[in-house]
């Protein structure tokens, strides 16, 4: 399957698009979850902080907005490598969060209902090619998680 690029267009390109293709209704993931994603996320996960530290969110981001239309392509493909979530405001493994993989390092973060485990939040999905301070690479980590299983 075929995955479109978009190569730096206008921020309100890409916003039109989250919003038609994402916020309309949820998109199915291969396994049947419904993910649900809301206009607010569209910040969170299209712009990155310029200090790690301050985490700002003050710069859109290209290396994730061209790669718009790969979440939906990544939560239905069952190629999908599937990892339980890092909760980065609570320092730890979060088990109803599920992050997916299967195209560069792009990786995509839901947030599965704690009543219903057939429905989701998006979190959010970035360019996993990141080093932390102590020289590990970003992948790596969501690599060495544990293995999501339904």
């Amino acid at each position: 399957m075929f995955c479109s690029f978009i190569v730096d267009k206008d921020i309100i390109f890409y916003k039109k698009i989250f919003k038609k293709y994402y916020c309309k209704k949820p998109i199915v993931t291969f396994d049947k979850i419904k993910v649900r994603f809301f206009s607010d996320d569209f910040e969170h996960s299209f712009f990155e902080s310029k200090n790690r530290q301050k985490k700002d969110k003050s710069e859109f981001s290209y290396k994730r907005a061209n790669r718009i239309f790969w979440i939906k392509w990544i939560l239905q493909s069952s190629n999908a490598e599937l990892y339980v979530g890092y909760n980065s405001k609570i320092k730890k493994v979060q088990r109803n969060r599920r992050v997916a993989l299967c195209i560069e390092e792009f990786v995509v973060v839901i947030e599965l209902h704690k009543k219903d485990s057939k429905k989701a939040k998006f979190v959010t999905a970035y360019l996993a090619d990141g080093v932390n301070g102590k020289g590990e690479r970003a992948i790596d980590l969501i690599r060495k998680s544990p293995k999501w299983h339904e």
